[in-house]
């Protein structure tokens, strides 16, 4: 009997196509969402996710969502033996609530990291390259690259390891560079600030603002990301700036009250009075009232006897 290679060929390739299928569709059962990650999503408001998803009932999801392979024992995930794989979701979570909702197939795109802050990383550089941030989102996420780099750059001098800069980079052929711990001549935030085209006291505040919105519950940092709850930016950048503030807050309130709590504890008996003198100067200004002068004159009366 003559072998035929066109029907080997063809049931081979038949073969290899529904290993490829069923493989994927075992990975699509197997996606798992971490919330740390999940957190790093801008959200969208009511009315972006419902247009979202009408998009994606007429036209299907055109986007593949990205997956990060990675090992379970590896992220303290539960496993049955120490070679397990899960498949952590990286890009495309509301893409994915929509197809899980409606049953709806969709691709996926498979990503390679060595650790959950190099994804947490790709997440963050991902988000900053698109177009639709508002300039509070903007900011949080320069502040969390920031953090993320700066603790990195910590954690490797502590280590005792070369931490890289363009001016140390060019320079690596030297060989009296070599094996040395060579400090960068740029810090972390001058080198985003050039980036991103700010100054450095600007990624130096954004850092603070992250890492206020750290300390906020995740619903209502969502809230806050896309002007849902409305709040001086300067206040969360207070919370951050106070390392004994650890709640984990839930309203507007509550963060104006650890804020100018904050603010009082911070401030001298003496700048307190004349801060007061201030007001009164400017309230006496619009009033010319004898009632004002005379609390104005008392209250600098007070200022001199503290200071005798």
């Amino acid at each position: 009997m003559k072998t035929n290679i066109k029907d080997i060929l063809a049931a081979k390739t038949k073969q290899a196509l529904s290993s490829n299928i069923l493989q994927a569709d075992s990975i699509r059962k197997n996606i798992i969402i971490l919330e740390e990650l999940r957190s790093l999503i801008p959200p969208l408001l009511d009315d972006e996710f419902k247009q979202l998803e009408s998009n994606i009932l007429e036209h299907g999801c055109q986007s593949p969502l990205q997956l990060w392979q990675a090992n379970k024992k590896a992220l303290n995930l539960p496993y049955t033996n120490e070679d397990e794989l899960a498949y952590i979701l990286i890009d495309g979570h509301n893409r994915f609530k929509i197809c899980s909702t409606h049953n709806l197939p969709f691709e996926i795109y498979q990503l390679s990291f060595d650790s959950l802050k190099d994804a947490k990383d790709y997440m963050i550089n991902l988000q900053l390259g698109r177009r639709n941030l508002s300039p509070m989102q903007i900011a949080y996420f320069r502040g969390l690259r920031y953090n993320n780099e700066k603790a990195d750059k910590t954690e490797n001098l502590l280590k005792g390891q070369n931490v890289p800069s363009k001016e140390n980079t060019q320079n690596s052929t030297d060989s009296s560079l070599k094996g040395q711990n060579v400090p960068s001549k740029i810090s972390t935030a001058e080198r985003l600030a050039e980036e991103y085209k700010v100054n450095a006291k600007t990624i130096k505040r954004d850092a603070e603002f992250a890492k206020g919105l750290e300390k906020i519950s995740s619903d209502l940092r969502n809230k806050i990301l896309v002007g849902e709850e409305k709040i001086e930016k300067g206040l969360i950048q207070e919370l951050g700036k106070n390392a004994n503030i650890t709640n984990n807050i839930s309203s507007i309130q509550e963060i104006q009250n650890l804020s100018k709590a904050v603010s009082t504890s911070t401030v001298s008996p003496i700048q307190q009075q004349v801060e007061a003198i201030s007001n009164i100067l400017r309230k006496f200004s619009k009033t010319q009232q004898k009632a004002d002068l005379e609390e104005l004159i008392k209250t600098a009366k007070e200022v001199l006897k503290t200071l005798k």
